[in-house]
């Protein structure tokens, strides 16, 4: 049975090692190339790297039944050796039965133990990944084994010596440690297994407010994209009589203007790291700076200055709505109002209705735990048909759409809208918005490789940087926005 389960282990180490290969192949040409994988390289990449993980969970199965059955076999030649001790008759158990079987790490059978350890952790060596995980599962049978065979040897010599008691024969005899996985006690022949491929990311909000607005692709061969806008527009009314004069007013215009901006980042990497690694490095640098520009973006869409480089964001537009909510023990029935305010007041200014309201996770969560005063809560799921709700959760728990206001403008939760402003600077901010009237121009994200600039220490330079423009005040009537001491978000949310 062990012959049969190292077999099968053998053939699935092969397998994998084609799978990685098969891997490696995929991202080959893009690393040389120092480009970003197409659509159809990052399918294939995903498959490839599905097959290698479910590959993997097969060899850890495979290597957990191997396991069992070494040690099984270990216990009855263990069985077997007390047996033969103590002189016991009768019918023996049948099955295989282990008795002299070479360790993997025997001197002068050609494997050495630091080499597969380099191996394995280096080039990603399937087999001798597998001598190490033999090895470990031999020593928890033979290190035991080799301590029980000195101690019974010591004995041996001390009954040899006249005039020496059983007790003396205990007191002179030197107690050790069991060998186990604490280091310095045998723990340096059991090294640790590292998932690289699982690497944990930082966590960070997304863009749900930058999605939601407008999205146009960046013109380029220009620093500012300005959009024409009518200021006083024309004039109908009725003719008094036939012939009199029909009304005339003269249109006058104005423009708005958004200013081009860069986001940009980069990462300097020892070219050890990159050569010595076994994973591909560059692209966790990448994946790393594409998810820090999202949330840069979705921030200055909120709270840019306009100044120092930055957009002008929503809360600092000019013209838009404001609507204020004091309030030093704040209540969802006296929160519903100002921000409802906020959605009619879209309606009322823009004559166009509000399509979204933007609010921090730790408020709409506040606002779903409260209940009235039979202990039922405001905030009820929208399948469950409610009475008398005060807003609807549509089920999601997700960054984006959570619910919805009873006046029908969906919720969306943005982590990137601040919570140090006011007075006190502790304040978040409540968003409505039209989305569809805030315009954001956003061009091709753009990466880059430089070697020659930190050639003199061996680094490599990996940039990643984009242009984009945002124009908030197209229609600031569009905007409207909840402020003041009723918005102080409460410990524990």
């Amino acid at each position: 049975m062990l012959a049969f389960l190292r077999k099968q282990m053998q053939a699935a180490l092969e397998e994998r090692s084609a799978l990685k290969t098969a891997l490696d192949a995929v991202i080959e040409t893009p690393t040389k190339e120092n480009r970003n994988l197409t659509e159809e390289e990052t399918t294939k990449f995903n498959e490839a790297r599905s097959a290698l993980k479910t590959k993997d969970e097969e060899i850890e199965a495979l290597q957990g039944r191997i396991t069992e059955a070494e040690e099984a076999e270990a216990r009855e030649a263990r069985a077997a050796e007390l047996r033969a001790q103590f002189g016991q008759e009768g019918p023996q158990p049948t099955g295989a039965r282990v008795t002299n079987e070479p360790l993997t790490y025997e001197r002068g059978n050609g494997h050495s133990y630091f080499m597969d350890l380099a191996n394995s952790q280096l080039r990603n060596d399937g087999t001798a990944l597998a001598r190490l995980q033999r090895h470990a599962t031999e020593l928890r049978v033979e290190l035991p084994a080799r301590e029980r065979r000195r101690d019974e040897a010591a004995q041996r010599e001390l009954r040899t010596i006249p005039g020496v008691s059983e007790r003396q024969r205990e007191s002179v005899f030197e107690k050790r440690v069991n060998p186990n996985r604490t280091d310095g006690q045998g723990g340096y022949f059991v090294p640790p297994l590292w998932l690289i491929d699982e690497y944990i990311d930082l966590p960070r909000y997304g863009r749900p407010f930058a999605n939601a607005v407008r999205n146009l692709p960046l013109p380029t061969g220009t620093d500012s994209v300005n959009l024409p806008k009518i200021a006083t527009g024309t004039a109908t009314g009725v003719q008094t009589a036939d012939g009199a004069a029909v009304t005339s007013t003269d249109m006058t215009d104005t423009f708005v203007t958004a200013p081009v901006r860069t986001i940009a980042g980069q990462q300097d990497v020892a070219m050890q790291l990159l050569d010595q690694s076994p994973i591909t490095f560059d692209e966790i640098v990448f994946a790393d700076l594409v998810a820090d520009y999202n949330q840069r973006v979705d921030t200055q869409l909120i709270s840019g200055t306009g100044a120092s480089g930055q957009v002008t964001g929503v809360l600092n537009a000019s013209g838009i709505n404001a609507i204020t909510y004091t309030d030093a023990t704040p209540t969802l029935p006296e929160m519903h109002v100002p921000w409802i305010q906020s959605v009619s007041q879209v309606f009322t200014n823009r004559k166009m209705p509000a399509l979204a309201t933007f609010v921090t996770p730790s408020i709409w969560y506040w606002a779903a735990a409260q209940l009235d005063t039979n202990n039922r809560p405001l905030i009820l799921p929208e399948q469950n048909g409610p009475f008398n709700p005060l807003a609807l959760q549509t089920g999601e728990i997700a960054e984006g759409p959570v619910g919805r206001l009873t006046v029908g403008t969906p919720v969306l939760l943005d982590g990137n809208i601040p919570s140090n402003l006011g007075g006190g600077t502790n304040e978040t901010r409540i968003i409505t918005a039209r989305t569809s009237d805030l315009y954001l121009w956003e061009g091709a994200m753009r990466t880059r490789v430089l070697q020659e600039v930190l050639s003199g220490t061996l680094q490599v330079r990996f940039q990643l940087y984009n242009y984009l423009a945002f124009m908030p005040d197209r229609l600031p009537k569009a905007i409207s926005v909840v402020s003041g001491t009723g918005l102080i978000p409460t410990a524990g949310f």
